[in-house]
């Protein structure tokens, strides 16, 4: 029993103590919502970005929500309504909220009705501390020529996490879909 709650404390830490990268899929029961913290480095800004994408392609997914909150719990980004994916990308601090609503009252009073379907959702986020040379503060043209640039190529990289997430989001759909086929067959020939 020690040995279980050493390797729950250390699996804990490890969780908590590293930058949040990377994609998940979750199933979200019709009526609930499913929150993520995030935690940026304090005191520094970081490019908090992410996406989701709807993974039952079968179902409308007007009744699904994404919103990101910051610390004070103030939405800083939405899903567009009826939106079957999405994508963010903002500068931050401190602990953020991502919650991934299946026709839930949210904590900012917003409400999509219920249609009784379960719904897997892909979603990723990333946090990376903000580029040297992005802050701006030298004058003259050639540094805002490399401030400019950096600033493009963090959105560029960005924009390459999220084509790579939805990648796995497919793999994903992909790896269940053979299993399914791979149980269906097996089942057809042994009967």
């Amino acid at each position: 029993m020690k040995d279980f709650t050493v390797l729950i404390t250390a699996v804990l830490l490890f969780l908590f103590c590293r930058v949040a990268d990377g994609a998940l899929s979750t199933l979200i029961e019709s009526g609930e919502e499913e929150c993520y913290a995030v935690r940026a480095p304090p005191g520094a800004t970081s490019m908090i970005s992410g996406s989701f994408d709807c993974l039952d392609d079968e179902l409308e997914p007007d009744p699904v929500g994404v919103i990101l909150y910051d610390k004070q719990m103030k939405p800083v980004w939405r899903s567009k309504s009826g939106a079957s994916e999405g994508s963010f990308q903002l500068h931050g601090s401190g602990r953020h909220e991502l919650c991934i609503q299946n026709g839930s009252l949210g904590s900012d009073d917003y409400f999509a009705p219920k249609d009784g379907e379960d719904r897997e959702i892909g979603f990723s986020i990333r946090v990376t501390p903000q580029t040297r040379g992005t802050e701006n503060n030298e004058a003259g043209p050639d540094n805002r020529l490399v401030t400019n640039l950096m600033k493009m190529s963090d959105q560029l990289i960005a924009g390459l996490d999220t084509m790579t997430d939805h990648q796995e989001y497919m793999r994903e759909r992909e790896n269940r879909h053979m299993l399914l086929t791979a149980t269906t067959f097996n089942r057809v020939a042994q009967w």
